[in-house]
């Protein structure tokens, strides 16, 4: 299939984030350092064997496809891989096609009853929308053009809840460069607001970004309300037990 990418106005979020955030921010901050900070922030290999094993056509909806980093993992599984990112800056990496199109993942750009294999959330993305409502839009809006599972991975939020309201650390340092890491935490809100500090010879770069993180029973309630149940929890792409210890889980819902 010959590479394309389509724009569709970003829409429906932009107020509900914090003031100076919108839905393309994480993307504009980090577009450029995605590849070489995030390559391997997760199993790549054994996101797409899951995801192959259970997808019910190989036609697969990747959420904030970003720079593609699952892209060719998911291909080499077999699967044809369509992309939706709200930030054109990640979708012009490399790794982003072979089909992309540039929209909100709460305002999903395709025609009710296309149905895709599967459809995969992967890293925290949904937790990239500021609010409870539009996660669920999230799950609505891909529950209306997928046939099998809605597959999430992310972070079981419990690490998070016994955070520091204020940290201050340092996230990288390297010979050339050092990036500092500061976070805001909102328990009650359950937000984290954030900005790395990337100081280089070049100068400093500032890269914010903002989490609504969801715990894995809040994501369950919003997937029931919009015709989703559970069918498998795992706290990892390679099947491991997940428990209340577990700080990550991957989810797979299912009409």
């Amino acid at each position: 299939m010959a590479e394309a990418c389509t724009v569709v106005g970003v829409r429906g979020s932009s107020e509900t984030f914090p003031p100076g955030f919108g839905p393309q921010t994480y993307g504009e901050s980090f577009a450029d350092v995605y590849d070489r900070w995030y390559h391997d922030v997760t199993d790549a290999a054994g996101t797409a064997r899951f995801l192959a094993e259970r997808c019910v056509s190989p036609s697969v909806l990747e959420l904030g496809v970003g720079t593609g980093r699952l892209v060719a993992e998911l291909v080499g599984a077999g699967l044809d891989v369509v992309g939706v990112d709200s930030s054109l800056a990640m979708m012009r990496g490399p790794g982003a096609g072979p089909l992309r199109a540039v929209a909100d993942i709460s305002a999903l750009p395709f025609r009710v009853g296309r149905r895709f294999g599967g459809a995969i959330c992967a890293f925290n993305t949904l937790f990239n929308l500021p609010t409870a409502e539009l996660q669920q839009l999230v799950l609505a809006e891909t529950a209306a053009v997928t046939t099998g599972p809605i597959v999430v991975e992310a972070l079981t939020g419990a690490a998070l809840a016994d955070a520091d309201v204020q940290s201050l650390g340092i996230s990288r340092l390297t010979s050339d460069s050092l990036v500092l890491a500061a976070t805001v935490v909102d328990h009650d809100a359950q937000t984290v607001t954030g900005q790395h500090v990337d100081i280089t010879p070049a100068g400093i770069t500032l890269r914010p970004w903002h989490l609504r993180w969801t715990t894995p029973p809040q994501l369950d309630r919003m997937a029931a309300e919009v015709g989703l149940e559970l069918a498998e929890r795992y706290s990892d792409w390679n099947g491991s037990l997940y428990d209340q210890f577990s700080e990550t889980h991957v989810s797979v819902y299912r009409h």
